[in-house]
């Protein structure tokens, strides 16, 4: 019995003693990653040049489309040719445009219809060999605000994209053809 007695006053003494060290408060820590996504909406498409744009010339077309930070990042955007017609090759360059062979420029601007000379072979083709990045003169009228161009592009920031297409010199292709421009969305 006496040896219950002193296991139990053990036991006591170290529940007091646990009891009186602990603490009031205490923390608890965390790691946590915040997602931001860059994303974009395209609309007003497809897109025309009406009427017919003639062999071995360049028309813009009727109307831009509508391109829309629907993301919860700052948005850059980049442009690439994804599909076009099986026989025609894309000019990436200032050179002249060949048979079965085209050129698209495009201009993100506040201009309505931009005619064919706002536009810049220097900085606004649009290629199917890589992403072109839109910049402060890439895709840009270099006059106008950062604030109609295709970068720092705030969520729910609108901005009116315009395509300017030179056609082959001739084709064997006389009936609609499409052209597919990809449109990606980086976070700034």
């Amino acid at each position: 019995m006496k040896r219950l007695i002193l296991i139990v006053a053990v036991l006591a003494i170290v529940g007091f003693i646990t009891q009186a060290e602990a603490a009031p408060t205490d923390t608890c820590g965390m790691s946590v990653t915040v997602s931001v996504a860059a994303s974009v909406s395209v609309t007003d498409e497809p897109l025309a040049f009406t009427p017919a744009v003639a062999a071995g010339s360049s028309d813009v077309t009727d109307t831009g489309c509508t391109v829309t930070n629907d993301g919860s990042a700052y948005n850059y955007y980049k442009l690439k040719i994804t599909a076009k017609p099986a026989t025609w090759t894309v000019e990436e360059t200032a050179g002249s445009v060949d048979w079965n062979e085209f050129r698209l420029l495009a201009l993100f601007t506040s201009t309505t219809n931009p005619g064919t000379g706002a536009f810049d072979t220097a900085d606004d083709i649009v290629k199917q060999s890589a992403e072109t990045t839109a910049s402060s003169t890439a895709y840009a009228i270099t006059a106008e605000g950062a604030s109609v161009k295709g970068y720092d592009c705030t969520k729910t920031a609108v901005r009116k994209l315009w395509f300017r297409f030179d056609a082959p010199s001739g084709t064997d292709l006389t009936t609609q053809q499409w052209i597919t421009v990809t449109v990606y969305a980086y976070q700034t």
